[in-house]
């Protein structure tokens, strides 16, 4: 271990690429499936899935070369080691790729601010082995996970320096409200049901004579090819910010993300995030070249910011961006 710690930070201090975005879209085109909320790392050995919030990383490990092990448990565990030392290395890479706004990386965050450094050094440390395999010739696979948000996550390290410009507290919650978790919680995808579920009415969209309350706000992306990110903006048609590094409060965006990514309106409306009377509105473009960051029109703007007024549900980042399903 003392041996994997310089290797591993060696790669996370590695020098920002010029052009950030260009690297994202190369990642996600190189993504086996093309999933708008999954970015592959280029070596195909580790990915990102925005939406269910974790990082994952396989490393492989040689056996030792024969009169060097002892015995064949030595030689597991010799195997083993060096599998987890090149997964290690490979979700170190992963995170430092890891698309935090849509001009940013965690990459720019970790060598502008030593802070953000020693917070990702601590979390990497932290790293969870999900599985270990050893093959028949003795070559080890070792699979790592870190969650993007809550306790010990990418989001504890770099979401302090996104989110400057927030309140320190929750607002005061209202009935019906969403009152994020009680305690941070690692988002992990969800089992495949063995029967479908059946679909839910698919609602339109929220009448303008309607003025709630609400308990979060939903905007329907789809067809505009809305890619996932950590820290992505709400946009009006007027180049304003309506949501995305204001209107948060940083402990709900680190416990569990800034926007929520359903993949359809049933999964949406099931959402613990949505509640049971979100305010639907339809999404006209995006404000971005790599199509992260959604817009609406000045008209809905206002629309949100009146129902937020009354009912906080952007400060409690009960938003939903309803995007496309993967290809």
């Amino acid at each position: 271990m003392p041996v994997l710690l310089p290797l591993l930070f060696a790669v996370l201090l590695a020098p920002p690429e010029t052009v950030v975005t260009t690297t994202t879209t190369t990642v996600r085109q190189n993504a086996a499936d093309n999933d708008p909320l999954v970015d592959t790392s280029a070596n195909g050995k580790a990915r990102v899935n925005y939406a269910a919030g974790v990082v994952k990383a396989t490393g492989s490990g040689a056996p030792p070369a024969p009169g060097v092990a002892t015995s064949d448990a030595q030689a597991r565990l010799m195997a083993l080691g060096a599998a987890k030392a090149d997964a290690l290395r490979n979700l170190a890479m992963m995170v430092s790729s890891v698309q935090v706004t849509s001009e940013t990386r965690v990459k720019n965050f970790q060598t502008e601010s030593d802070i953000v450094e020693t917070r990702l050094e601590a979390t990497l440390k932290n790293a969870r082995v999900i599985r270990e395999d050893i093959g028949k010739d003795g070559t080890a696979t070792v699979t790592m996970e870190l969650p993007l948000y809550g306790a010990g996550s990418v989001a504890e390290a770099v979401f302090p320096e996104v989110l400057t410009n927030t309140p320190s507290a929750p607002p005061a919650i209202g009935g019906g409200s969403w009152a994020g978790p009680e305690k941070p919680a690692i988002r992990l995808p969800r089992p495949v049901p063995t029967k479908p579920l059946p679909a839910l009415p698919e609602p339109g969209l929220t009448d303008e004579s309607d003025t709630g309350p609400f308990t979060s706000v939903l905007i329907d992306c789809r067809g505009l090819n809305i890619s996932a990110i950590m820290s992505p903006k709400l946009m009006d048609d007027a180049g304003n910010e309506v949501y995305g590094t204001v209107r948060v409060t940083p402990e709900y965006a680190i416990a569990v993300g800034v926007v929520g990514y359903p993949r359809s309106m049933s999964e949406a409306l099931r959402a613990e995030r949505t509640g049971s009377r979100p305010l639907i509105i339809r999404a006209i473009g995006s404000a971005d070249k790599y199509r992260f960051n959604p817009v609406i029109s000045s008209r809905d703007a206002a629309r949100v910011l009146a129902a937020n007024g009354r009912d906080g549900f952007l400060e409690k980042t009960a938003v939903s961006f309803l995007v496309d399903p993967a290809k």
